[in-house]
């Protein structure tokens, strides 16, 4: 692939520190001036400046690669310079003038361990999920559930945030600076899209790479009841939740419903998302898809605005506190669709931990309102299928007048009665979804038992 091909030349896109100074380098040790890297070759770096540079003006350099104590002392000579004038900045390209041959060779291998492009190849080749970046570990990708270690040299401490940074603005480098987290997505290629998140463990920045499908699969292709999950996207109200553990496709699920909305309905759909990860091109609706951190800063205030912004539909990345779920609830109750993922074991206790978003004493009120606004609840799993990937195993509970006054009463040991009995509804629980999976021959006997035993 020709783009590949181009990734792999000897000039990585890499941020690593590097001092310099002009003229005399021992004279000015003290004074030296940080420079941004852009990117780096055998031959000579870009950088960024806010300030001009005169071509063929020498600096003398230090550099600090990961792997190495000590620095890369060198010289380079500017060859280029090209003005952004938008950003107000500079790229000042160059070339090394004075380098030692055994820093040079010390350059190109480190250049040949920080490229991502060909970890992410990796991930693609095996159709992983996932690619985990740890210092000290090598490079390890979750293939179909399954841990599988690429066998490359370790990380070193530094390579990291060398290979990603400059996926990255400044704003936000300074939020991760800052709160040491952060979780964005990227499309190395029109085809491809990773979501990562970045954060600290023992004083390391490491990294998580999800892999995301850039085409939406349809209810059957996920293996989920097309039929019921179409009369949910039909509703002009109400409060819809995805439930399941880390890993399980909630944020899939949720981007087919707003997929089947905009091919089928005359909508407007806005969608708040951490990050991004489906980019959807409006049909028949219109999709606005707007990011935390980067078009808003919180899923409650985010919520309250898109109030004023006349949606129909309103899709909420994740619940993650009682705010959240109030503006989702206040929302559904005044004539819009809401559709949101929350983390929990099952449907059952999806509703539980929703009210526990808020102390004891609102208990109550809170599951009063949620009684009113709730549709349903669909808790998914992608277990090991017979087949070598993955498939989805589910559980639907649909909210009628039994179920309201359960909620309401906050009898959740009753509500697997209800949801056992509802099958004429379209309800089904988790135990039947495996009974189905291992009649069709999708799942083993072994798998259907460990999680069967699991669920009582």
């Amino acid at each position: 692939m020709a783009i590949t091909e181009k990734r792999q030349s000897p000039r990585r896109n890499i941020r690593i520190p590097i001092l310099s100074w002009e003229g005399n380098e021992e004279q000015n040790l003290h004074n030296g001036t940080e420079l941004i890297c852009k990117d780096i070759s055998a031959g000579g770096l870009a950088f960024w400046s806010t300030t001009i540079a005169p071509l063929g003006r020498t600096l003398s350099l230090e550099m600090y690669m990961p792997g190495r104590q000590d620095p890369i002392s060198c010289k380079i000579k500017i060859v280029a310079i090209t003005s952004r004038p938008k950003k107000k900045e500079y790229i000042i390209r160059s070339e090394f003038v004075e380098i030692n041959s055994n820093d040079q060779e010390f350059i190109v291998d480190g250049l040949r361990q920080m490229n991502l492009y060909l970890l992410l190849d990796q991930v693609l080749q095996w159709s992983a999920s996932d690619l985990h970046l740890t210092v000290g570990r090598s490079p390890m990708l979750r293939v179909n559930g399954r841990i599988k270690t690429i066998n490359i040299n370790k990380i070193k401490k530094g390579q990291i945030e060398a290979m990603l940074y400059p996926l990255l603005n400044q704003d936000q480098i300074d939020h991760f600076e800052e709160t040491k987290e952060l979780d964005f997505a990227f499309s190395p290629t029109i085809s491809t899209r990773f979501r990562v998140n970045m954060h600290w463990q023992k004083g390391f920045i490491e990294a998580t790479l999800r892999n995301i499908p850039t085409t939406i699969q349809n209810f059957i292709e996920l293996g989920l009841p097309e039929m019921n999950m179409g009369q949910f996207c039909a509703q002009n109200s109400g409060l819809i939740l995805i439930a399941g553990t880390t890993g399980s496709g909630k944020t899939t699920t949720m981007s087919s419903m707003v997929d089947f909305i905009n091919k089928n309905y005359e909508k407007v759909v806005i969608t708040i998302e951490d990050p991004v990860e489906y980019t959807l091109q409006s049909e028949k609706s219109i999709v606005k898809q707007r990011e935390l951190g980067t078009d808003t800063r919180s899923y409650a205030e985010a919520l309250k605005r898109t109030l004023r912004q006349d949606p129909d539909v309103i899709c909420v990345g994740e619940l993650l506190d009682g705010e959240a779920l109030l503006a989702a609830m206040r929302a559904a109750e005044t004539g819009h669709l809401v559709i949101s993922t929350i983390h929990a074991p099952d449907t059952i206790a999806a509703l539980e931990r929703a009210v526990n978003f808020f102390p004891p004493e609102h208990g109550l009120a809170i599951r009063q309102q949620l009684s009113s606004c709730l549709t349903g609840v669909l808790f998914q799993m992608l277990l090991p299928s017979t087949s070598g990937g993955r498939v989805l195993a589910s559980e639907l509970l649909i909210i009628n007048a039994a179920m309201r006054n359960l909620i309401r009463e906050g009898r959740y040991s009753q509500m697997i009665n209800v949801l056992q009995t509802g099958r004429s509804l379209g309800m089904y629980t988790f135990q039947s979804s495996l009974h189905d999976l291992y009649t069709r021959g999708q799942i083993s006997q072994e798998v259907m038992a460990e999680h069967i035993k699991r669920d009582r």
